[in-house]
């Protein structure tokens, strides 16, 4: 029975992952006409923004033969939290500011759909999930010993639990967008600042919980912080009378 369940939690987790960044980016493309371009700007943005992995494993070496304990871990948590701030909105400001040249709320939303869905749902996870799966379950006998336990190991739900992460974390990557692009459509530039604490603030406060207080308390983080982002994403479109000073 346990095996039957980890099957399906495997496969909705993949359906999930692979398939709800695209129904959302259809949906930007089908009800307010944004070019998928923007969508896939944004997966492969966040594809680049991952040159930083290199640089947190130096660092995260450095500490390790250093330093123990739980200071080791915050500060690599927090190095790892600082990079991600600084690599993903910075690469977010390049494209709002010098590749999009017309700019605008909605294609805010469809590029961090791409960099939150696309980049890093479809492919950064989902796809290294998908593998996984694959080759755990048809071909088991190409996994070392250690790792096929660690698998085997694995509660049914805790693919489930990945993939709803997902979902919360595209919300978050949304928002993100949305505050930079609000940046340069208002000439208020600190908020890519404040986009870079944001970031920093969210990835740190979530590995610091799970190291202390385990998974299931990091998700509740996380889903209060999907609810900060969603109220951003609401608080920052733009309002009709602005749309129609634009128009007129």
């Amino acid at each position: 029975m346990d095996n039957i369940l980890i099957n399906i939690s495997y496969i909705i987790s993949i359906l999930i992952e692979m398939g709800v960044p695209v129904i959302f980016a259809f949906y930007m493309w089908k009800k307010y006409k944004v070019s998928w371009a923007l969508f896939f700007l944004g997966m492969l943005l966040f594809l680049v923004s991952l040159c930083r992995i290199p640089l947190n494993n130096i660092f995260s070496l450095y500490i390790g033969r250093n330093f123990t304990g739980v200071f080791a871990v915050m500060i690599v948590g927090l190095f790892a939290s600082f990079t991600a701030g600084i690599f993903e909105e910075g690469v977010r400001a390049l494209a709002f500011g010098l590749i999009i040249k017309s700019k605008s709320y909605e294609k805010a939303v469809i590029y961090g759909i791409g960099h939150g869905g696309g980049g890093e749902s479809m492919i950064f996870v989902g796809i290294s999930v998908l593998v996984s799966f694959i080759v755990y379950r048809i071909f088991p006998g190409s996994l070392p010993a250690d790792l096929l336990n660690e698998v085997a190991g694995i509660a049914w739900y805790m693919p489930l639990a990945g993939a709803l992460e997902r979902i919360l974390t595209i919300a978050i990557q949304v928002s993100l967008s949305v505050m930079v692009m609000y940046a340069f459509l208002k000439k208020k530039y600190y908020f890519i600042l404040i986009s870079i604490l944001y970031h920093i603030i969210i990835d740190f406060v979530s590995i610091y919980i799970n190291y202390k207080f385990g998974i299931f308390l990091s998700e509740m983080m996380l889903f209060i912080f999907a609810g900060i982002s969603i109220a951003i994403i609401y608080i920052l479109r733009p309002r009709k009378r602005e749309i129609g000073m634009i128009e007129g």
